[in-house]
C-alpha cells in the first residue's frame, strides 16, 4: 500500500473540510446592529427612492433553498473526441475552444435567432451536453454572441468555470452564422450539506444598501441568482448560492456584486485557491 499516497489524500480532504467549515462559520457569525437593519428592512423601498436609486421591477421577498457544492471542472476532451463533428477544437486550461469551418447559417432578419442558436448548441454534434446550459440574458448580444450558462436543479452557475459563449459572425451574402464558440463544464456536482434556505431578493439589496455599495442615483439594472465559486483546493471548487445585481453608477459605469445567498453578505471578487 502507498501510505504517503493516502496520506495526501486525507490530508487534502482535511484541509478541504476546515478551509469550507471556516468560510461557513465565518458567514454565519450573527450581525452587528440589528435593530438598525430591521428599521431599514422596513422601509428600503422609501430610502431607495429618497437617494434617487432605481430598481428594475418590485422587490420580492420570496426565499428559495439551494446547496453549498462541490465540482470538477471537465477537461472536455474525451467528450469532445466522442461526440463533436464537422468543427476544429482545442483545449486549454479546461476551456474549449472550437471553430467551425462549415458554419450553420442564421439569417439575420430571422426573428428566431435565438431559437435558433439554442437548437444549435443542443444538437450533441456541435456541443458537448449543451442541454445542461441556461441562456444568460444580460451577457448575451443579439447578432454577436450568445452566452449560456450551465444549470444544477433550476439554479445556474454564473461562473467561469462553467460557461457557454457562442460568438456569431456574418457572411459575404450578409447572413448571421455560427463562427466559434467557447466551452467550460463542471462535473461531479455534488452536495455538501444539506438544503438550506436562501435570502431573498429584497434582503440582498437591503446588504448592499447597508454595506454602502449602492451610491445615491445609482440604478440596479438586474438581480439574478446563481451559484458562484469561493474557494478551489486540489481540483475541487466550492460553490454558493449569490444574488448577482448589476448596478450602474452615476457616471454610467456597471459593476456586478455578490451577494451571498446563505447569510446575505457581500462575496469578494478574489477565489482562493489551495
Amino acid at each position: 500500500m502507498d501510505f504517503k499516497r493516502v496520506e495526501g489524500i486525507f490530508l487534502a480532504v482535511f484541509l478541504f473540510l476546515n478551509m469550507f467549515l471556516f468560510y461557513v462559520y465565518q458567514e454565519g457569525k450573527p450581525k452587528q446592529d440589528t435593530s438598525s437593519s430591521r428599521s431599514i428592512s422596513e422601509n428600503i423601498e422609501e430610502r431607495l427612492k429618497a437617494d434617487e436609486i432605481s430598481l428594475p421591477h418590485s422587490l420580492s421577498s420570496k426565499s428559495k433553498q439551494g446547496y453549498y457544492l462541490s465540482a470538477e471542472e471537465s477537461e472536455l476532451v474525451v467528450e469532445a473526441k466522442e461526440s463533436l463533428k464537422n468543427q476544429e477544437w482545442q483545449v486549454n486550461n479546461s476551456k474549449l475552444f472550437s471553430q467551425l469551418p462549415r458554419r450553420n447559417d442564421i439569417d439575420v432578419s430571422d426573428k428566431d435567432e435565438v431559437k435558433k442558436v439554442k437548437a444549435f448548441i443542443a444538437q450533441k454534434q456541435n456541443v458537448i451536453k449543451g442541454d445542461e446550459y441556461v441562456m444568460n440574458a444580460h451577457e448575451s448580444s443579439s447578432n454577436k454572441k450568445y452566452v449560456f450558462s450551465q444549470v444544477w436543479e433550476d439554479i445556474p452557475f454564473y461562473d467561469e468555470t462553467s460557461q457557454l459563449a457562442i460568438y456569431l459572425s456574418k457572411n459575404e451574402g450578409n447572413r448571421l452564422m455560427v463562427d466559434s464558440y467557447e466551452q467550460t463544464y463542471l462535473n461531479n456536482i455534488e452536495p455538501l450539506r444539506d438544503q438550506q434556505a436562501i435570502v431573498s431578493e429584497r434582503e440582498a439589496v437591503i446588504s448592499l444598501y447597508t454595506n454602502n455599495s449602492l451610491q445615491p442615483g445609482s440604478k440596479i439594472k438586474w438581480i439574478d441568482l446563481g451559484y458562484t465559486r469561493i474557494f478551489t483546493i486540489r481540483g475541487k471548487n466550492v460553490y454558493v448560492p449569490a444574488w448577482f445585481i448589476a448596478v450602474e453608477s452615476s457616471k454610467n459605469s456597471v459593476k456586478t456584486e455578490r451577494v451571498d445567498a446563505f447569510s446575505g453578505s457581500i462575496i469578494s471578487s478574489n477565489v482562493s485557491e489551495r
